[in-house]
């Protein structure tokens, strides 16, 4: 009998469990270059600054005929770092935060998304976990930056080229 609820529990937990909790709405993807230059060492939070980045939030709303208001949050969705010639080491790295901020609020950042402990394994590409907090206020803006903060486990041996993906979601009804 205990056996036979353990299976019913499981079965609707299963139930209400969804692969993608994110509601209906549109994507704002990003992508950024960047270079991991050699030598950059553990002792010090190295900082990435992306500035100036349109976020087509307007453009969006318009083309999928939302207002502003009708958007409940902007949340992301995924967040990651990849080695563009697949030759990239990011078990280097040993804390990661990205966040974004409008550029007349650097104080005000938001983060989307973070990493840590990060992975030990050699790999090219360094997934983030996606955060809860609501971009809608730094993302509604014209143009937004972005703060991408490193903590390294050892020095960097080469110069690595990476890029940055950043996909968020706006939710609406």
């Amino acid at each position: 009998m205990r056996s036979q609820l353990i299976w019913v529990a499981l079965f609707l937990i299963f139930l209400h469990c969804k692969k993608d909790r994110v509601g209906p709405g549109f994507d704002l993807i990003y992508q950024r270059d960047f270079v991991l230059a050699p030598g950059l060492g553990p002792f010090i939070t190295h900082h990435f600054y992306f500035r100036d980045i349109p976020t087509r939030f307007q453009t969006l709303l318009r083309e999928n005929g939302k207002t502003e208001a009708d958007i409940q949050g902007v949340i992301t969705r995924q967040a990651s770092l990849t080695g563009i010639f697949g030759d990239a080491d990011f078990s280097v790295v040993e804390e990661a935060s990205l966040r974004v901020f409008a550029e007349s609020d650097p104080k005000g950042a938001i983060e989307a998304a973070y990493r840590f402990p990060t992975p030990i394994e050699r790999s090219n590409t360094l997934d983030l976990i996606p955060s809860l907090a609501d971009t809608k206020r730094v993302m509604r803006d014209e143009r937004f930056s972005i703060d991408l903060a490193l903590r390294l486990r050892r020095n960097t041996t080469d110069e690595t080229p990476v890029r940055l993906n950043l996909t968020l979601r706006a939710t609406h009804n």
